[in-house]
């Protein structure tokens, strides 16, 4: 079993549990864009379930309060190879979770797939959302 709380709530489809594993100002760092704050990383995570198909983990790397955990998926048939970093806190809350996926192709499209499910049920906005990657 992966240590992995993440892909454990998305192979779970489980996501309503994401808002309490995240510390209150934890940052998600997607390919596209940083949320800051429990509430819209959890909300972006959870939209990711909705995108990721059958979700594997892989290996993992274990170091103290951080875990990296490999993974394949599929998005509208397409394998996809990713990696999820979680870094914890002293009370193990999730501080940073950090994820890597390819190739770039499948990636794009699920990009614009998020786009649409983000367009429905928005992120509450926040001062510290840093937009990282290309425009949607």
């Amino acid at each position: 079993m992966t240590r992995s709380v993440i892909l454990q709530a998305w192979r779970s489809g489980e996501t309503g549990t994401l808002p309490g594993l995240l510390s209150e100002n934890a940052t998600f760092s997607s390919p596209v864009a940083d949320y800051v704050g429990a509430v819209s990383a959890s909300h972006v995570l959870a939209l990711i379930a909705r995108v990721l198909e059958d979700v594997r983990p892989g290996p993992e790397w274990d170091a103290g309060n951080e875990t990296v955990t490999a993974f394949t998926a599929r998005f509208q048939g397409e394998e996809m190879q990713g990696m999820i970093r979680e870094q914890r806190d002293g009370s193990n809350a999730l501080v940073h979770v950090t994820l890597f996926l390819r190739p770039y192709r499948t990636l794009r499209a699920a990009i614009e797939r998020m786009g649409e499910l983000l367009a429905r049920s928005p992120v509450q906005a926040s001062a510290e959302q840093r937009h990282v990657g290309p425009d949607r």
